[in-house]
């Protein structure tokens, strides 16, 4: 049954799982409204099937930040007082497309930015088991005209302290 492929059949390299689903990731963030951060996020299951995608953006029939400015930047739409974000991060929004959350227990995360802490918290208890991330995340302090960020190292110390797997992507894994 080992049968030598004719010479026209090369064997085309594949993409590894790692790359496929990030360039969905990627991909995904192209959906965001924010104008300072492109961030998705996916959930896929032992099996390499997706169980759920999500990006960061507004809540539910809120202001989108690309249509009238961010409002810790910009400030508020209608009295330009500096306000908290409007969006919803990208791996909560997977978690709620999700819909059943136990589908997420056990799940690897794909996702364009490493979690904020608040984010890992919510991962945490969803019993996630990997995390494959492509940058850092920043926050960005309010009313700093988007030029100050700063790290939140409790995300990866809750992940580490909870046995969770954290991978920076490297493309060719």
């Amino acid at each position: 049954m080992d049968q030598k492929l004719p010479k026209k059949f090369k064997k085309k390299k594949r993409l590894s799982w790692d790359e496929f689903f990030m360039e969905i990731t990627v991909n995904a963030s192209k959906r965001t409204a924010c104008l300072f951060h492109q961030i998705a996020a996916v959930f896929v299951d032992e099996n390499h099937r997706i169980i759920s995608i999500g990006y960061n953006g507004p809540s539910k029939n809120d202001f989108h930040c690309n249509e009238v400015g961010c409002a810790k930047i910009h400030g508020d739409p209608v009295t330009g007082k500096i306000r908290r974000c409007r969006g919803v991060h990208a791996e909560i929004n997977a978690i709620i497309n999700a819909g059943d959350t136990a589908k997420l227990r056990g799940a690897t995360l794909y996702s364009v930015t490493f979690p904020c802490y608040d984010c890992m918290k919510a991962l945490n208890n969803l019993s996630i088991k990997k995390i494959v991330y492509l940058n850092e995340y920043l926050r960005i302090v309010e009313g700093s005209d988007g030029k100050k960020k700063e790290a939140e190292p409790e995300a990866r110390e809750l992940a580490e302290k909870r046995g969770i797997l954290i991978e920076k992507f490297k493309k060719g894994n």
